[in-house]
């Protein structure tokens, strides 16, 4: 051990994606020989931080630039005004922020936790890091060469430290081992096994998970449409109401398909690795800065891990094929594996794993020499874990306070791989049956609407991107406020026949005075017709509402190119031509309208 090598490591994680890279970030520390937590920022005592003299924060982003909710109490601490411009002078740290370029506030709350560090004293030791989802690389593009910046830096104080030789080392999180139970109970369904996180009286201080039962789970898109559209109805399983507004979102943990459950059990058996479904899990500490979360604690079957744990459909970083290389004895998918995870090979990777969207599975059947070696130590290392995924919520709680909706679109594509890709989450829930039950929790949304029900709210939701602003519609419907004075919605998709989400129930405020309607219907002409398009045509009236009626905007949808081309609608149509503003002046009132939140965008 390094004398007096202590590296703090926190994480400010809402989906887990910043503790998972975290936690890629302490193994190394551990291979140089540091010793030292990775922590949520919340669950780290704060007024140590003055005695500390080396940490790495790593921080994602959530919502309108917000920082992540176990990162929270952490923030509000150091944004205390009474904190001295010092405080942190022993500090030397750096941060890292996962982000996603998509996104107006793109890695928003790493850049306020770096300039905020700055002010109470603290040296960097190297530039932020600003990791793009986006890249063709993903995060790795960013975090593989910061990462090793950072502890380059670190060699000047602890000059023992080799950080080039950090790759050949595998440093596992857990003591993990198998007890070869012989009885074997059958287990086929992915909805009667229980839930691992939550089912056994287990607890999380930043989820308050409910139990809730499927009532509905129908498609309402035409059977001819090329994709399916569902509409699903969830309830409280013991009836107590459920807490949440318009805007806010549902959260729940999918679970892989038994198809590739079954197709990694099959993988164990043809390669001779001695991993039966029915054999219990035993995990471990291997150090106190690396505890075992607690329902890894539980005794486990590995079919549980393999069903609700791994991602069984996640694309291999390049981290997987280093740890193949490891244990492969085979020449030439070790070379191969080398290649792939090295800086060098970083286009190889990406035409073999990321652009076809390959899975973990098809891997370990393509290096099936290498395959053969895994131990149930590096199986913890190989696999992703299962993120919760999250969906705004399409109902409001008022009329019925033990029900929520969801608007969903079951993702399945094609790629250059013959086999049809398909997402984990989406298409789970579409498996799920009337009284199947799951575990899931509410949180806040991006979207925060005006108490006062008299100002416009001028709504643009393609497609499912209709979710949100349908709670908020059913909840002015049933308060009495809803008005085609207030609420003007333009609706975008393909077909009025065919996927017009919620047809009869738009139609039906508009018959009633509730709804100012317009609808784009890209496909149902040559030529192709989209809400910008809309906006465009009403340029008048939009311009109305927002110069003399203070209307707000919100858009909701696919994150791709609609936010922009709206906007871009708004300002050249509405704001300049209409309004009679220069193009300049009319780019900052679209960005004065965004700090104000006059306008707020929800996009994926």
């Amino acid at each position: 051990m390094i004398e007096s090598g202590r590296l703090l490591i926190l994480y400010g994680s809402q989906t887990f994606t910043a503790q998972e890279v975290a936690e890629r970030i302490w193994r190394k520390s551990k291979a140089l020989g540091f010793r030292g937590p990775v922590q949520a920022m919340d669950e780290y005592p704060i007024s140590q931080l003055i005695h500390e003299e080396y940490a790495i924060f790593v921080c994602s982003t959530t919502g309108q630039g917000d920082e992540p909710d176990n990162m929270k109490k952490f923030w509000k601490f150091l944004l205390r005004k009474g904190l001295p411009s010092n405080s942190l002078v022993k500090l030397k740290f750096g941060v890292v922020g996962l982000g996603d370029s998509s996104y107006a506030k793109f890695n928003f709350a790493a850049k306020k936790l770096h300039k905020r560090l700055l002010q109470l004293g603290a040296t960097p030791f190297v530039d932020i890091g600003l990791c793009d989802y986006q890249h063709d690389l993903g995060h790795d593009a960013v975090l593989i060469p910061w990462t090793k910046e950072y502890f380059y830096k670190l060699k000047t104080f602890f000059p023992t430290i080799q950080p080039e030789n950090i790759k050949s080392t595998f440093i596992p999180r857990w003591k993990v081992s198998l007890l070869k139970n012989e009885t074997h109970i059958e287990n086929n369904t992915h909805t009667i096994s229980e839930d691992i996180y939550f089912s056994r009286g287990q607890t999380d201080d930043f989820i308050d998970a409910k139990l809730l039962e499927v009532e509905k789970n129908d498609r309402i898109t035409h059977e001819e449409h090329f994709q399916d559209v569902r509409l699903m109805v969830l309830s409280s399983s013991d009836n107590s109401p459920l807490d949440y507004s318009p805007g806010d979102v549902f959260n729940v943990r999918p679970r892989n398909c038994k198809e590739d459950v079954d197709d990694l059990f099959e993988i164990f058996n043809t390669h001779g690795i001695d991993i039966k479904p029915h054999y219990k899990l035993l995990v471990g500490e291997c150090y106190d800065d690396m505890p075992v979360p607690s329902f890894l604690q539980q005794p486990l079957t590995i079919y549980e891990i393999a069903e609700q744990y791994w991602d069984l459909k996640a694309y291999p970083t390049q981290y997987v094929f280093s740890l193949l290389s490891l244990v492969s004895e085979d020449t030439l998918e070790r070379e191969k594996c080398i290649e792939l995870s090295s800086p060098e090979g970083q286009e190889e990777w990406l035409n073999y794993s990321r652009r076809p969207k390959r899975t973990i599975l098809e891997v370990l059947h393509d290096f099936h020499k290498s395959t053969s070696k895994l131990s149930i130590e590096i199986l913890f290392e190989l696999f992703s874990t299962i993120k919760p995924r999250s969906f705004s919520i399409a109902s409001s709680r008022l009329p019925s306070p033990q029900k929520l909706e969801l608007l969903l679109a079951v993702v399945t594509y094609h790629t250059i791989l013959k086999k049809e890709r398909a997402g984990l989450c989406s298409n789970w829930l579409k498996s799920l049956n009337e009284g199947d039950r799951i575990y899931g929790w509410t949180k806040k949304g991006t979207f925060t609407f005006p108490s006062d029900t008299s100002i416009p709210l001028i709504t643009i939701c393609p497609g499912t991107g209709l979710a949100p602003i349908r709670s908020l519609q059913q909840e002015r419907i049933y308060q009495a406020t809803a008005s085609k004075d207030t609420m003007y919605l333009f609706f975008g998709c393909r077909y009025k026949n065919k996927d017009f989400h919620c047809r009869e129930e738009l139609e039906k405020m508009v018959e009633e005075g509730k709804l100012t309607l317009f609808c784009a219907f890209s496909r149902d002409q040559e030529n192709k017709v989209y809400v910008q398009h809309k906006i465009t045509e009403q340029k008048s009236l939009l311009w109305e509402l927002i110069n003399n009626k203070k209307a707000c905007i919100y858009i909701s949808g696919n994150a791709k190119n609609m936010p922009d081309n709206v906007k871009d609608a708004f300002v050249e149509d509405v704001f300049s031509k209409t309004g009679g503003m220069c193009l300049e002046d009319a780019k900052d009132l679209m960005k004065k309208f965004e700090e104000q939140k006059r306008l707020q965008i929800e996009a994926w």
